[in-house]
């Protein structure tokens, strides 16, 4: 049985309606949302085809850290590690970094497959830490 689920569309920041065809708990089409004040009925190429990545085996789905003899080692190799692991050596490394390098020695570069909401958080979150250094690849 297809589901349809009414979502705005995820690849730049004009909102466009999309309704996700879900069947057995996987995406498995889109359409435009019909009447929608933004599109109209219309999407682009990317709102129509591009959902394809959610469902791709390639996708990261659980952290990795390079590791070696169970440490932080950039020429290690990938391990799977807990969220609480990763967020933990992601702060450390951002303390640090702006503690010996000052605050803009850190950037931040957001996906166009997030959210608006989720990119003003992102946004935010460096600002709060001193750095206006924010870019996005919605451009590509």
């Amino acid at each position: 049985m297809e589901t349809i689920v009414k979502t705005t569309c995820p690849y730049c920041g004009t909102g466009c309606g999309i309704d996700l065809v879900v069947k057995n708990g996987r995406i498995v089409g889109a359409k435009p949302t019909q009447d929608h004040h933004v599109n109209d009925g219309e999407l682009c190429l990317k709102g129509m085809f591009g959902w394809e990545f959610v469902n791709s085996p390639k996708r990261i789905t659980r952290p990795l850290m390079r590791k070696r003899n169970g440490v932080f080692d950039k020429h290690g190799d990938l391990e799977e590690v807990s969220f609480d692991e990763a967020y933990d050596f992601i702060a450390d490394k951002f303390k640090t970094t702006v503690a010996k390098y000052g605050s803009d020695s850190i950037m931040g570069f957001s996906s166009a497959r997030s959210n608006n909401e989720d990119n003003y958080v992102f946004q935010k979150f460096f600002r709060a830490q001193g750095s206006n250094n924010v870019d996005h690849c919605a451009r590509l």
